[in-house]
């Protein structure tokens, strides 16, 4: 007969082996620099591993060229600027750049910000904010029936590839927001660059003694040798007509975005940025083709969007998932389908 002692003993060796391996110092330091790592914008698990077992030991180690080298562009930027980004942002400080940037491109151009600003936060990081203009008025139109605008790689979305490269490189935001932004020393950095959207880092314009703005030789020199307050920005154009649809998108929050466009999903609809859309069935579209298109139904203005949806307006400062869950109407598609955890 076998000894009960000695069959349980490699079950037991197992266990502490385990409770060893969890517990090895060197093994939790590595992860702990791993985990430091990827609060750099843009910088993952996998080069954070990569970076650790180069010799990396701390977010510091990044601005030496050893490592530096290993990052990519955006991770580069996002390590040169780490320590300003953690840094939270507050609402005087988006206001003072919202004027700025209003001062400094053509007075056609609406500035509003958006996010977490006009949600009522007195701190966040980074700022967003929504451009319109008179001549900005195409509303792209989803291109299948699920309201995907891209539909794998292939010689079409490749020519649809190239021709957004030479829309971006010629598009109203860059050439009349970006540039100008550029050239007057507020952009530090781009991380990327369409002709919808841009997202960048930017040094926070400062006034002199007197009220008026730093002279523009001053800022781009500060720039150059990385003085002052350095923040995230994303820029988005809308289109005149899409104007509602994209505050509510570019407002949120997510759990607000996610409910409002459930709530379409069920009703037959499609929400997105640019608008609230119906899909009209046409069978005697060409073979191959699907058998129907989106027609364009409201966008204009947040209340509009909202009321197609069997909603009241919401204000801003409203819209996050608290408003949702205990909201009495039928609005709040989270409600049904989301139960609140029990306060125990």
């Amino acid at each position: 007969m076998s000894d009960p002692k000695a069959a349980i003993e490699p079950s037991q060796g197992t266990s502490k082996y385990k409770a060893r391996k969890g517990s090895d110092p060197e093994e939790i330091r590595r992860k702990m620099i791993v985990r430091s790592l990827t609060s750099v914008s843009g910088l993952g698990t996998t080069t954070a591993k990569a970076l650790v077992d180069a010799g990396c030991t701390s977010i510091g180690d990044l601005k030496k060229p050893k490592f530096f080298d290993m990052l990519s562009l955006p991770q580069q930027i996002g390590a040169r600027y780490h320590e300003h980004l953690g840094r939270p942002v507050e609402r005087s400080q988006a206001e003072l750049l919202a004027k700025f940037i209003s001062e400094n491109i053509s007075c056609k151009f609406d500035v509003e910000l958006v996010g977490s600003y006009r949600r009522g936060a007195q701190s966040f990081l980074g700022v967003d904010i929504m451009l319109t203009h008179p001549s900005h008025v195409h509303v792209p139109t989803p291109s299948s029936k699920n309201g995907s605008i891209t539909q794998g790689i292939n010689s079409a979305s490749l020519r649809t590839a190239s021709r957004k490269l030479r829309e971006a490189q010629d598009s109203l935001l860059l050439r009349d927001v970006i540039f100008p932004l550029e050239s007057r020393g507020l952009v530090a950095e781009t991380l990327s660059a369409g002709s919808k959207k841009w997202q960048g880092i930017i040094r926070l314009p400062e006034r002199t003694t007197d009220g008026t703005w730093e002279e523009r030789s001053q800022r781009i020199e500060r720039i150059r040798e990385q003085q002052g307050l350095y923040i995230r920005l994303d820029l988005n154009l809308a289109p005149m007509k899409s104007k509602g649809a994209a505050l509510l998108a570019l407002t949120g929050d997510k759990e607000f975005n996610i409910d409002i466009r459930t709530k379409a999903a069920r009703l037959g609809l499609l929400l997105n940025e640019f608008g609230l859309w119906k899909w009209t069935s046409d069978p005697s579209l060409p073979a191959g083709a699907e058998e129907g298109y989106w027609t364009f139904v409201e966008g204009e203005s947040e209340a509009a969007v909202l009321r197609e949806l069997g909603m009241n307006y919401v204000k801003p400062i409203k819209r996050n998932f608290a408003y949702l869950a205990n909201s009495d109407s039928d609005a709040s598609t989270i409600k049904k389908g989301r139960p609140r955890k029990k306060v125990v």
